[in-house]
Order: C-alpha cells, then structure tokens, then sequence
C-alpha cells in the first residue's frame, strides 16, 4: 500500500510541474493542481477501499507519511493563489508587510498547534496509534475548518500534517518573495564573493544537519525558519537544495537505515578525531564503515 501510495505520488508531482511549467493563467493553474489532486486521492482511496493494510504498522505509515503528501499540494495550491491574488499594489516596502503579515499567519497557526507540530517536527512516534489509526475517538485535534472526512479514509491528525507540509512550503516561499522580490536583500546579509567551498556529499546529508541546526536552536536564538537555514547554507556551500521539506519527509520514513544516518556517522567521525588527536585523517563517510 505505501509503496503504491509513493508511486501515485511522483505520478502527481509530475503532473503538478507540467502545469506550472504550461504558461496557463493562474485560474486555469490553479484548476488544473486541484483537479490532479482530486484525481490522485481517488486512486488511493480507491487503493484502500479495495485492499487492506497488512498490519497496524503500515497504516500509521500510510496515515503519517504518504496520505498527508497528497492533499498537502492541494492546500499549498489554494494558499498560494490566494497569497498571489490578494498582493497588494504598491512599493517595495508595502509588499514586505504585506509578506511579513502572511508569516505572521503562519507562525500564529504553528503555535496554535504546538504541540502537534513539535510531533511533526521530532517524528514523535509515542501517539501515533491515536493520531495515525482510523476509528480512533480524536476529533478534538481536527482543524475546525477541515474539510469532511471520510472515517475510513481518515484518521485524527493526516489532515493536520498535510497542513504542516503545505505551510512549511509556503514559509518557504513567503520568504523567497519577502527576500528576493524587486531586488531586496536578505535580513541577514552574506558576502555574494563565492567562496572556494562547495558541498559535494549527499544532499539529504546535508539537509539532516539543517534541521539539526533548526531543531537544538543555535542560531539566532531559534529566531530564524528552516528555510531561512536551507538558503544559508545553498548560498555558503553552492547546493540546491530545492525540494528539501520532501527529503526531509524521505528521511522521516527511513527503516532500512538510521533516521539520523549523516548525524550519526558525524558524532562516529568526531569520536575517532578525539581518540586519535592529531593523527587522525578525515576519510569520506562512506570509507568510516569499511574494515580495516
């Protein structure tokens, strides 16, 4: 089931790009997203209807990770035209506030889920029997202004994480425009000199050590967005990192390996760095494993 779940999902991602890249107004854009994304959960839900998860594990699975990437591009969607049709007309400084009030919204939504976004953001596990599976009693974690829910398609907290994936996304975007629109700098400025360092490992590593940064708070006091953090370090290190919130969404459903592999082999690295002084050689992670 999840791995037909990921399959529809590429399906519609690729059908997403093809109209953004078509030119088409933003009525006939917005139309054509939301009637994929229509399409695409009727598949699954039909998926569902017509077959059976193996066992408990792979419902939360489905519920947590795979069910929530669907209709978050359908939230995402409606959020961004509304955002793009409602900008105001005006100077450079009028369409910062106006940027600055729409982060504001989000930020205010955030904490009025704390709680639940801590989750989100840690990929708690401890609750996901309550939040994950379906007839489970948990209505009063429902958004208030979700949509009707099927409850054998549905469990208590999906449509909150398609929110925070949505939302996540369009911080991300709220800040491109905020920082880059009609020549505006960065807040934060850095030298435009490129530097001779470039990142040349795996970019999941990458993003692993953005969130670390993000999630124990080290810089600005935890007054700064993971996509802030994202952009500091494309710009530092020349990556894209473009996507990264669906990586990161890959990295929470690992199982073969660690959910923090890149952060792991940090601390093994740093661990032989101290034991062996100045002797030590930094060797390329994948080398760190392999017998001597």
């Amino acid at each position: 089931m999840t791995d037909y779940g990921k399959a529809r999902l590429v399906q519609l991602e690729e059908d997403i790009e093809l109209f953004n890249e078509m030119g088409a107004t933003a009525v006939k854009k917005l139309t054509g997203i939301l009637n994929a994304v229509r399409v695409a959960m009727a598949d699954l839900k039909d998926k569902v209807d017509n077959s059976s998860f193996k066992d408990i594990d792979e419902e939360i699975q489905f519920f947590k990770y795979v069910k929530p990437q669907f209709y978050a591009h359908h939230i995402y969607a409606l959020e961004l035209f509304k955002i793009d049709t409602d900008k105001p007309l005006g100077d450079q400084q009028v369409l910062r506030n106006y940027y600055e009030q729409e982060l504001k919204f989000i930020r205010k939504f955030l904490n009025k889920h704390l709680f639940l976004y801590q989750y989100y953001l840690l990929d708690g596990s401890e609750l996901d029997s309550s939040y994950f599976v379906r007839g489970k009693n948990q209505v009063n974690l429902l958004l208030s202004d979700g949509p009707d829910l099927d409850p054998l398609f549905s469990t208590a907290c999906d449509y909150l994480f398609a929110r925070f994936i949505a939302i996540e996304k369009l911080q991300e975007y709220l800040i491109q425009c905020l920082y880059h629109s009609n020549g505006m700098e960065p807040v934060a400025k850095f030298s435009k000199k490129k530097g001779p360092f470039k990142w040349t490992g795996d970019k999941s590593n990458l993003i692993e050590l953005a969130y670390g940064i993000y999630d124990t708070v080290q810089i600005n006091d935890g007054h700064v967005t993971i996509a802030e953090i994202i952009e500091w370090l494309e710009e530092s290190l020349e990556v894209s990192l473009s996507r990264y919130y669906r990586r990161f969404t890959e990295i929470k459903m690992r199982k073969s390996i660690s959910k923090t592999k890149y952060l792991d082999d940090l601390r093994d690295a740093l661990a032989k760095h101290i034991a062996e002084g100045d002797a030590y050689k930094p060797l390329p992670l994948k080398s760190l494993s392999k017998p001597k």
